[in-house]
């Protein structure tokens, strides 16, 4: 299980996701199940801290990783071929998920459904209230083969989850897991929080989501 913090600040939230001093404060949670290993052996250093202040969820992910691209720049596109973190949550009790993706530059790919086949997807007014930040700033770009670090950081308002499922963070009940990929990169990988027991990489399988209690 995962234990979200709430901690009280209001600061605006530019601010908050520039404030690197604040996430630093956060347990380090480290994506280390390399779950097709055989095909796809390599794995990037992934990690990510969280927190909220009852109206939002903020995420902090760091990545070290050899090729990066972040080539889509547009909002409710897709963005698992470039350099991908992503956060699927359920509502305790919904039958219904949310998938939040964000390439290198923020870019949001976004829905909510029940299994792969089925999305419903995000609206615009709410993809823009879904707030982001990157040490790539929001310039695209072809892929980068070295020894790249980066760090992403956003913040998922309660009203995010559009199905109208939650009020608030706090003392939210949750199920989910965290992702790392890169589709279309020259190395490939699929990295997650918690296992996923698929033949295949198969990131929209609630049934391997792992409780996440916020505070």
């Amino acid at each position: 299980m995962l234990t979200v913090p709430r901690l009280r600040v209001g600061d605006p939230i530019h601010e908050i996701l520039s404030d690197k001093s604040l996430f630093a404060k956060l347990p380090d949670n480290r994506l280390e199940c390399l779950n097709w290993a055989e095909e796809y052996p390599y794995k990037p250093e992934v990690s990510f801290r969280i927190f909220h202040n009852d109206e939002f969820l903020f995420l902090e992910y760091h990545i070290r990783e050899k090729c990066t691209a972040a080539l889509e720049m547009t909002d409710g596109n897709d963005v698992y071929r470039d350099s991908c973190v992503e956060f699927f949550v359920q509502p305790d009790g919904g039958g219904h998920y949310y998938n939040f993706e964000w390439n290198a530059i923020g870019t949001l790919c976004m829905s909510r459904r029940t299994g792969r086949f089925d999305p419903a997807h995000a609206p615009k007014d709410v993809l823009c209230s879904v707030l982001s930040s990157s040490t790539y700033g929001r310039k695209p770009f072809e892929e980068i083969k070295g020894d790249n670090v980066w760090t992403l950081r956003v913040a998922i308002p309660c009203r995010a989850l559009f199905g109208g499922e939650i009020s608030t963070w706090q003392g939210a009940r949750l199920r989910g897991n965290f992702y790392k990929c890169g589709d279309g990169l020259s190395t490939p990988h699929f990295v997650t929080w918690a296992p996923v027991d698929t033949p295949s990489p198969d990131y929209h399988r609630p049934e391997f989501f792992r409780d996440i209690v916020c505070e």
